[in-house]
C-alpha cells in the first residue's frame, strides 16, 4: 500500500497529464481514478496514525523508563549514604565498647564519619549528575521525535 505522499504525488499526476478544457483552467479526468486513489487514502491513514501513535508510546515508555532509573539512582544513593553513616556510627560504638583511648575513639569517629558523609555527597552528586544526564538525553530524544513529527505534518500539509 502506498503511503499518503505517494497518493498526493500520482493525483499531482493526472491533473499534470490530464487533457484541459479550453477557455478554462479546468481539466477532464477518470473520476474513477481520482475515487481509486482517494480510496487508498482512506486505507492508508490508519497506517499513518498507528505509526504517530508508536512514537508517541515510545516517548511515554522512554520517558518512564528514565523516570524509574532516576527514582532507583537516587534510592540506591540514599541507601548508601545511610549504610555508610550505619557503619560509622557503629565503628564508633565499637571502639568506645572496647576501652580504648576515648580521645583517640572519638578522633577516629569523626574522621570516619566525616569521610562516610563526603562519600555520601559524592555518591549522591554522581547520581543527580546521571539522573541530569538522563532527562537531559530524554529531552533530546523527545525534541527530535517532536521535530520529526512536525516536519512529516508539514511535508503532508504542504501537499495540499
Amino acid at each position: 500500500m502506498a503511503n499518503i505522499n505517494e497518493l498526493i504525488d500520482e493525483i499531482e499526476d493526472i491533473m499534470d497529464n490530464a487533457s484541459s478544457v479550453p477557455f478554462s483552467r479546468k481539466v477532464s479526468v477518470d473520476p474513477d481514478e481520482i475515487f481509486e486513489i482517494v480510496r487508498d487514502m482512506r486505507d492508508s491513514l490508519p497506517t499513518e496514525i498507528k505509526n504517530a501513535q508508536w512514537i508517541n508510546d515510545e516517548k511515554e515508555r522512554i520517558l518512564q523508563e528514565a523516570e524509574n532509573e532516576a527514582r532507583s539512582k537516587v534510592q540506591n544513593a540514599n541507601n548508601e549514604i545511610k549504610n555508610f553513616k550505619e557503619q560509622a556510627k557503629s565503628q564508633y560504638q565499637r571502639m568506645i565498647s572496647e576501652h580504648q583511648i576515648t580521645a583517640e575513639a572519638r578522633q577516629e569517629a569523626q574522621r570516619i564519619l566525616e569521610q562516610a558523609n563526603q562519600e555520601a555527597n559524592k555518591i549522591k552528586q554522581q547520581s543527580y549528575q546521571y539522573i541530569d544526564q538522563l532527562f537531559t538525553k530524554s529531552s533530546e530524544n523527545f525534541n527530535q521525535l517532536a521535530q520529526s513529527l512536525e516536519k512529516n505534518k508539514q511535508h503532508i500539509l504542504n501537499q495540499k
